[in-house]
């Protein structure tokens, strides 16, 4: 693979989660005070997700997780509209498990209403797609639990939980391929 497909790539897979990086990035190097600057965060990152959200379902058919972070962005954005200690809570209080749950609650829906299922790959047995699904369910659900169970810890509740299921996905879509 050439540097260029390479970072093709890579940009391709950046933009199914522009919203939480630029989320991010303001929560973390935006003007202002943590608490103002988180909450404003969660502002621009709910209001970023709802058009990138629908631009995913048109254009990047089976996006799940960044549909789950999507729903999890669009969530924070409500919650610092109607008080600070909430958005705190949510972000802080509970570390990367919203964010989890909310990429389980969109696999769940996937799994159960789209063909694609949880993990958002064409494949011509809906039965593998299902079981497949399944498996990456279980994962995020898991990876939620240890998300909330270490939330003190930025690095094992937060970021060893996410990249988890993100690499889980891919082993699993690689397994899918080669089923058929």
């Amino acid at each position: 693979m050439s540097i260029r497909q390479l970072s093709r790539s890579y940009l391709i897979h950046a933009a199914a989660f522009a919203p939480a990086i630029a989320f991010l990035l303001w929560g973390r190097f935006g003007p202002g005070d943590a608490g103002a600057r988180w909450s404003a965060a969660y502002l621009a990152g709910g209001l970023l997700a709802l058009p990138h959200s629908a631009w995913l379902l048109k254009r990047r058919a089976g996006s799940w997780i960044a549909l789950g972070v999507d729903l999890y962005l669009a969530i924070g954005g409500l919650l610092a509209l109607a008080s600070a200690q909430a958005v705190d809570q949510w972000g802080r209080g509970y570390g990367a498990a919203p964010a989890l749950a909310s990429v389980f609650a969109t696999g769940l829906a996937a799994t159960l209403l789209s063909p694609l299922g949880f993990i958002g790959e064409p494949h011509p047995d809906p039965e593998q797609v299902r079981r497949v699904s399944a498996w990456l369910l279980l994962a995020s659900g898991l990876a939620a639990g240890v998300a909330l169970w270490l939330r003190a810890d930025p690095l094992l509740g937060g970021v060893a939980p996410v990249l988890a299921v993100l690499l889980i996905r891919g082993r699993l879509a690689q397994q899918l391929a080669l089923a058929r």
